[in-house]
């Protein structure tokens, strides 16, 4: 049983772009975002998001369906072209509406709103006539706006996220390319630049809420984070090398955004690799990041595994964006993929947990802010489509994750699941889906799927039940090793001071092969449980256990070659048995 306390925030979250759709309604701006999608060749499948979800126009539905789920937390983001079509300047009333009755529609069902005021999708104005995010000018006009959100919406949202995941969100857009505005020319300077203003354009957006909410009693005062996406990195192997790459693999994973809303400085290690292409912070500035979140917002999804590079696994090119972290990426042992091709580890999430409580002790503690699992986004009839047990199978070992971490002292707030609808998911369109609602395609009509029925009996509940090894790869084999052992033992010992029959010969080699198998099961198993130097020991009584079995079978047939014909044909035909 798994039990959650009673004031844990359970949650479920969308994204303005990717639900919304009315992108010509209400007054709406253009964002980067509707260009790209209508740009060929940008999107999978030339999929827009034109009406997405049309949460836009159902959003009184969605709200019912959020109610009947129990979920105390919704985190929606706000589209900053919907509320100031150029980005700056002109208020578009109509978007500050429909903001307004969603917030106050939620609130009169129990919902609590959790506001990210900034999900992806930049004013597309503030990009064409500002270079978007590698201008500060942008920042200011990120500030201008989350003052005017903080103004119509204040007091009725005590839970703000200034920006989304703006690492992950620099990398698409200025170094791979595979977001807007697509840039790819500077790849080793732009990213950082990016993040750079973003970073400085939330800790100026929190200096005002906090300033503007200053003469408000400290329990009614909002509270306010950046969402923080990192994976869990993991050393490949055992070795002094491969522990330092995975340390500095986190630096600029997690510790890019992190290490400045805590120490006001980015990690040593990414100073050290990349110099003067890492901005710099000023003293002010600085001052301003530091503490500048009142809780951790984590938003994580995979694990990957490190390696130091070397001659099978070369350093990557100088001209990657990567190359400066000086690591090599390997696929987790023993986790299996989603449809994305990320690992499934749910011991990632906990060991990522107690690595930010370690490192950072932040106040507030830490929400998880954004989980999901995604599948491919087919046309099968509902409900196939809704029987998506590996979704449960995910909510249900990640959240053990988060239970395991709780219990061993780590402040975990919350939950939320990523997403409650089926939505355009970025450049992969519709193929992609991570609802726990179906949206069926052209009718856009919701049908709860079976993780929606599965995490709201977990939110009525508290928790949920699982018994051990449930939806895991591969169980624990350690008992039945050691109780074929103690067989094997005692035939080895009850053959002492003469040489064994062929019987008793055979019997050793069949017990001895069946160690190994079972060495190896309980080598997958700790590999999926995250403690790989279990797994490692494990491999090295497979490894000895096939030596071994090896030996007995070339000494088996050198026996059976001295047999009489007859019993010799018969000490064969229990070979090939074996």
């Amino acid at each position: 049983e798994y039990k959650f306390p009673p004031a844990f925030a359970w949650g479920t979250g969308s994204s303005a772009y990717q639900t919304e759709g009315g992108w010509q309604s209400g007054g709406r701006g253009l964002s980067i975002w509707d260009a790209w999608s209508h740009t060929p060749g940008r999107v999978a499948g030339g999929a827009v998001a034109d009406a997405a979800a049309d949460h836009f126009g159902r959003w009184r539905d969605d709200v019912r369906l959020l109610h009947r789920m129990g979920v105390p937390y919704y985190r929606l983001s706000l589209s900053w072209a919907r509320i100031m079509p150029a980005g700056v300047g002109a208020v578009n009333e109509d978007g500050i509406r429909f903001y307004s009755e969603l917030i106050d529609s939620l609130l009169r069902h129990g919902i609590r709103p959790v506001v990210t005021l900034y999900h992806w999708d930049l004013p597309l104005p503030l990009q064409l006539e500002h270079d978007g995010w590698l201008s500060p000018r942008t920042a200011a006009a990120f500030v201008a706006y989350a003052s005017l959100c903080f103004e119509r919406f204040g007091g009725r949202v005590l839970h703000w996220l200034t920006l989304h995941a703006p690492a992950q969100h620099a990398v698409n857009g200025y170094a791979r390319g595979e977001h807007p505005p697509g840039r790819t020319v500077a790849p080793t300077r732009e990213p950082y630049l990016a993040a750079h203003n973003m970073l400085l354009a939330h800790a100026l957006a929190a200096a005002r809420l906090r300033k503007m909410q200053a003469a408000r009693p400290t329990d009614q005062r909002a509270l306010i984070s950046l969402g923080v996406h990192a994976d869990w990195r993991e050393a490949l192997s055992g070795s002094e090398a491969d522990a330092d790459a995975a340390q500095r693999s986190m630096a600029f994973t997690l510790g890019w955004m992190a290490a400045p809303l805590y120490t006001g400085a980015y990690p040593p290690a990414m100073r050290a690799a990349l110099g003067d292409a890492l901005p710099s912070f000023t003293a002010e500035q600085a001052a301003l990041l530091r503490n500048s979140s009142d809780f951790f917002a984590l938003q994580h999804y995979s694990t990957l595994m490190v390696s130091r590079p070397n001659a099978t696994f070369p350093p990557l090119p100088e001209t990657s964006f990567y190359a400066a972290e000086g690591v090599r990426w390997h696929s987790t042992r023993g986790a299996r993929k989603n449809s994305l091709g990320w690992d499934i580890a749910p011991f990632g999430l906990y060991k990522l947990l107690k690595h930010i409580d370690e490192t950072y002790q932040p106040r507030g503690g830490i929400v998880i802010t954004e989980s999901g699992f995604p599948s491919r986004g087919d046309d099968a009839a509902p409900h196939e489509a809704t029987r998506d047990t590996a979704r449960v199978c995910y909510l249900k070992r990640y959240l053990q994750a988060v239970h395991r971490a709780m219990g061993e002292g780590v402040p975990v707030r919350g939950y939320f699941v990523w997403s409650l609808l089926d939505a355009a998911e970025w450049e992969h369109g519709f193929g992609t889906r991570f609802g726990l609602v179906r949206v069926e395609p052209g009718t856009l009509a919701r049908q709860p799927k079976a993780s929606a029925v599965f995490y709201t009996r977990a939110v009525k509940a508290g928790g949920f039940n699982a018994s051990d090894g449930e939806c895991n790869a591969t169980t624990q084999a350690a008992p039945r090793f050691r109780a074929e052992g103690a067989q094997l033992q005692a035939v080895v010992n009850a053959s002492r001071g003469g040489t064994p029959s062929l019987e008793v010969s055979r019997t050793m080699l069949l017990r001895t092969v069946r160690l190994a198998a079972l060495a190896g099961q309980q080598a997958r198993y700790e590999a999926e449980q995250g403690d790989f130097a279990a797994a490692r020991q494990w491999d090295s009584k497979v490894a000895r256990l096939v030596s071994g079995a090896e030996r007995q079978k070339r000494q088996l047939a050198k026996r059976v070659e001295q047999q009489q014909p007859a019993e010799a044909e018969a000490a064969e035909a229990a070979e090939v048995e074996v």
